[in-house]
Order: C-alpha cells, then structure tokens, then sequence
C-alpha cells in the first residue's frame, strides 16, 4: 500500500481566519467584529501569519489598512475555502440537529421580539436558538438566519411612546422632558416622534438607555415615557404592563430583517423557520 505523504505544516487557522476577514471587509476593526476578538488580536494573527510566510499581505497606512497586490490575488481563494469550510460545518450540524435553528441577533431583539414566538416554533418540533451578536457582520459562519435592524423591507417597525398603566391612570403623561426615557438609536428616536407627535424640537433630558429590555422595564415600573419600535414592546402592551397613551406613531427609518445567512433547501428547518416569522 502507497505511504501517503504527509501533509505540509499549515499556519494557524485563526490566523488564516483573520487575514481573509480584514480582507474581505477591508480592515482589522470590522474583522474582530465578525470573528468576536478585539482588534489587537487581529494585528497579532497578521503578524504571525506574515512571518511565518516572509510575506507582507497588509499596508499598515495613517488611516488603516489596505491589502498588498499579492495579499489581494490570494484573498478569493481564501474567502472561497472558508466559505466551504463553514457549508461543510454547517452540513455536520444539520446532520447532526436537524430540527436545530441558529438565529444571529441582538440582545434586544431575541429577548423582546424573538423569546414570544420561540415556544410556538418548539411547539411544532423546531428547535430555534438565538445567537445574540451585535451586527449582521459577527453573524457569518454562526448561525442559519440573521435578524436585524436595518433599512429596507422587512416587518415594519413604526415608533411609539409607552407608559405603564398606573401612571397613565394618575395622569396621562405629559411630555415632561426629565421624565423621558431615551433609547439610543434608530429604535427609540424621540425626535422622530416627537414630531409626529406635535412636539418638534423636544429635548428629552432623561436616563438615556443601550439596552431596550433595561429601557422597557423602566417605563413599565413607572419610571416615565419611552420611544420604542412597536414590535420591541409588543408582548409588554399585550401583558398590559405598558401602555400607548398617545396613540401616535412615527416612521424609524428601519424595518426588522429576517434574511438566510446560507443556502436553505427547501422543506428544512431553517426554511420552516423563515417562513413562520416573515
């Protein structure tokens, strides 16, 4: 029998991950992001896999970084095998769960938007589980499917300002600046409402929020009036534990997005999934 030759001493896959992520994305920052290690990290894997090849693939400039000529004719081929790497993981995992579904999200988003449908969807046989990332970029190569916050179509996601009910029935809340939860972003824009509202140029000066889940339960313990996305606060008004004393709602700018992160065949679990939450 043939003595198989044995293969050529590889450098380090997280080194090899890290270099074909900056790549791809243009730059250290966004590749720590995706591969969830701090930027330094990232510099360090480059550093090793550059001298470990006596070659140079990065421009360190005054203003980040960008590929060499031989860093860029080799990237493809990276990008191709990781990507074949990941289908292949993915394979094993079907295989291995076929009723498991991994969703990439926020924190707040499968806390507040995705826990409520999650005993529906297990009711039927599926098992979905969030993968809480902070954006669509920390999602490839981890999950089945990506939810996010972004422009676009998607499942709509009008503002509103809620209350809890008690402070509504002592008074409906008037727009009283220090009382005036404030969620940062897209998903909590007083301005956006408040002009909705009649109220242009209100100056909320209350506690401001990162969290939506910390925010929602703020307003729902009496705290004061929150600017929220409908959808966020959806099982909170429905369990009557916050109220929409105004009634007004305002345009985000944003939908939420359900979207495949990898190919989906048809009838599988990731697919079944898809389909009930659009």
């Amino acid at each position: 029998m043939a003595v198989q030759p044995p293969r050529p001493k590889l450098p380090p896959l997280t080194a090899l991950r890290a270099f074909e992520a900056a790549g791809r994305l243009g730059g250290f920052t966004p590749a720590a992001r995706e591969l969830g290690v701090t930027p330094g990290a990232v510099t360090a894997h480059l550093k090793t896999l550059e001298s470990a090849l006596g070659v140079q693939l990065f421009e360190r400039r005054h203003k980040g970084v960008a590929l060499t000529e031989l860093g860029a004719r080799v990237l493809p081929d990276f990008t191709r095998a990781f990507r074949q790497i990941d289908a292949a993981v993915q394979r094993l995992e079907t295989e291995a769960a076929p009723g498991l579904v991994r969703i990439a999200t926020t924190q707040d988003l499968a806390q507040l938007w995705l826990s409520p449908r999650l005993p529906r969807l297990r009711r039927a046989g599926l098992q979905v589980v969030p993968v809480p990332v902070d954006g669509p970029e920390a999602a490839r190569g981890i999950a089945d499917l990506a939810l996010f916050a972004r422009e676009g179509e998607g499942i709509a996601a009008p503002l509103i300002a809620v209350a809890a009910p008690g402070l509504v029935e002592a008074q409906l809340p008037a727009l009283d600046p220090a009382e005036a939860l404030v969620l940062a972003g897209p998903l909590g824009d007083w301005e956006v409402w408040a002009k909705a509202a009649g109220h242009a140029g209100f100056q909320p000066r209350g506690p401001v929020h990162g969290s939506a889940a910390l925010a929602l339960e703020e307003a729902a313990n009496g705290a004061g009036v929150l600017v929220i996305a409908r959808p966020l606060a959806e099982a909170a008004l429905g369990q009557g534990r916050v109220v929409d004393p105004y009634g007004v709602t305002a345009d985000s700018g944003v939908s939420l997005a359900l979207w495949p992160l990898r190919d989906l065949p048809e009838g599988s679990a990731a697919a079944t999934v898809l389909a009930a939450l659009l």
